[in-house]
């Protein structure tokens, strides 16, 4: 049987002739995916995908952008939160009019 840690499905196997002319199992752990805007779910810039070994290398401005929700909300979305933020602030719209989504980064920004 093989050993448990050889079981799990998290790692990829690939199965390779030795120089020695028997085949071995080679695991290869997978990549991490890219990163995602919590909202639009499109693949946030800035933002580096590594292994999280990998990643505490790195400091902590390398690790996101500098900005209001860096890695966490792309720049578009980011741009018409604000733009919503200032319209709820002059009174040109009512909350019942902004998306409930998007309130909740509205009232983290007005901190």
């Amino acid at each position: 049987m093989v050993s448990p840690r050889e079981r799990s499905t998290s790692f990829r196997v690939r199965i390779r002739r030795t120089p020695g002319g028997n085949k071995g199992r080679i695991s290869k752990q997978g990549k991490p995916s890219k990163a995602h805007c919590a909202l639009t779910h499109d693949i946030l810039h800035g933002v580096p995908t590594m292994k999280r070994g990998q990643l505490t290398k790195l400091s902590k401005t390398q690790k996101r952008p500098e900005r209001k929700f860096g890695g966490v909300l792309s720049h578009k979305i980011l741009r018409t939160l604000v733009k919503e933020k200032v319209r709820l602030q002059e009174g040109s719209i009512s909350e019942s009019e902004v998306q409930p989504t998007h309130m909740k980064y509205i009232k983290m920004m007005r901190k």
